[in-house]
């Protein structure tokens, strides 16, 4: 229980970092689909990039055909990035950078 949120008191964090993670748990982030069927501000709650389904965090994080070809692979690069770097440090490894954010392995 613990180390769930382990990130937030180590503060490696940026500040923008931490509060859009936190928006994002409490699916409180400003998408177009929130605007329309939560906020009752926008009438159009497509996601701009495909036009083809509701801007939902869900359908952006993990289902947009547009995203998906690009964004996961580099997401998935990132997270590769990080369990490198970690491991680096794990072993004693120096390393140029302080946080695994600005590594490039």
């Amino acid at each position: 229980m613990e180390d769930t949120v382990l990130w937030l008191q180590r503060g490696d964090l940026k500040g923008e970092t931490e509060s859009e993670i936190i928006a994002s748990q409490d699916k409180a982030l400003q998408t177009k689909y929130h605007a329309t069927n939560i906020l009752q501000t926008e009438t159009d709650s497509t996601f701009r990039l495909c036009r083809q389904f509701d801007a939902a965090m869900e359908h952006i994080v993990s289902a947009s055909p547009i995203l998906t070809k690009e964004q996961h692979i580099k997401s998935h690069d990132r997270v590769c990035a990080q369990l490198h770097f970690n491991i680096c440090k794990e072993i004693g490894l120096k390393l140029d950078n302080e946080h695994w954010y600005d590594y490039v392995p």
